[in-house]
């Protein structure tokens, strides 16, 4: 069998497979380009998990400014206070990562990535995992 003949082969074993798990190219997750990115965002109401599992809220004003609140369970209990608010910026970079610094009081968080919908309609950041699920809704 020559090469070409092998590769269109391995093409269709592989459609072969996929197609027998269910699985189909619409379910794959997709990365979202800087230009979906930037129409995308402004305005939405954003709900996130920290690591530290502290949920936090705001929304991404269109001059890319915000206003945080979070349940503060990182310092809650060792400040007495179980919330927190701070102002924060947002971005979309020039690779198409989503940006954000927001100055709390006791530390300030920074961080960019790239966000991915899953299959299901979900957003998550870098990759579908639940633990790096991010909510946008429009109000």
């Amino acid at each position: 069998m020559n090469s070409t003949r092998r590769f269109a082969f391995s093409i269709l074993a592989a459609c072969g497979a996929l197609a027998s798990t269910g699985l189909h190219a619409d379910d794959a997750p997709a990365r979202l380009s800087r230009d979906e990115l930037a129409a995308f965002l402004p305005g939405t109401e954003v709900a996130h998990v920290s690591r530290a599992g502290s949920l936090r809220r705001w929304k991404n004003e269109a001059d890319g400014t915000f206003v945080a609140s979070s349940d503060n369970k990182k310092y809650g209990s060792a400040t007495g206070a179980s919330y927190a608010s701070a102002s924060g910026t947002w971005r979309v970079s020039d690779e198409g990562r989503y940006c954000i610094q927001i100055d709390w009081r006791k530390e300030a968080e920074s961080w960019c990535s790239y966000i991915v919908k899953g299959p299901d309609g979900s957003f998550y950041l870098g990759t579908v995992d639940d633990a790096r699920r991010i909510e946008f809704k429009r109000p």
